[in-house]
This record gives C-alpha cells, structure tokens and sequence, in this order.
C-alpha cells in the first residue's frame, strides 16, 4: 500500500507528494497494526521500511525495462536527498500514527466492575 502511495508522489509537487505519502503511509501503519497481535507501532515501522525496498525494487525494475528499450525509469531518490529525508521522516510519521490507531482501537476491553 504504501509503496504504491511513493510511486505516485514521486514525480509531483511536494504538496501532493506529502498528501500521497500521509494517505498511503497512514493506512499502511493501520493496517499493519491491525495484522500485528502485539507490538502494532513496531510492525507500523517495519512497514514503512518494507514499503522503501518495495520501492527500490521497482525502480531498478524499471531502470532494467529502460535498458531494454522502454520508458524512462523514475529516480531512486525525487529530489535532493534532504527532501528525501524529509518525506521519509513524514511518512514514517504518518505510519506510527496508523499503528498507534489500530493499537488503540484494538486492545481488549478492559473489566467493568460488579
């Protein structure tokens, strides 16, 4: 999920990118979470960094179908590599908060009193 939400931000303004990245990296923590039995905020993250091999593994598939003859492929890195940090930083964000939320919204109800 999320690296889909990087494919498609990469190439534009930086608005969008940050919204792309909010969007998809947000659901991708939450859902996550939701798979994780324990430690939702931890497998938020591990998504995250999954999400960016994902990614690389596209662009340099991408950079062998553009050594074969097709289409242009996308830089590893959109931008500088400050902004790359940049949005990162934002992304890994917006993945803890959705693995914060599915942590929240999922743990056992506690006891009511008699």
């Amino acid at each position: 999920m999320a690296s889909i939400g990087l494919m498609a931000g990469a190439g534009r303004d930086w608005p969008a990118r940050l919204t792309a990245a909010a969007l998809s990296f947000g659901l991708g923590g939450f859902l996550a979470g939701v798979r994780a039995a324990a430690r939702r905020p931890m497998h938020a993250v591990a998504a995250w960094a999954i999400a960016y091999v994902i990614h690389a593994c596209f662009v340099a598939l991408a950079h062998v179908i553009e050594l074969l003859g097709g289409p242009d492929a996308p830089a590893l890195v959109a931008g500088t590599g400050a902004d790359w940090v940049v949005a990162a930083g934002w992304a890994l964000i917006f993945a803890l908060l959705g693995g914060v939320i599915a942590n929240s919204w999922l743990r056992p109800a506690g006891r009511r009193g008699p």
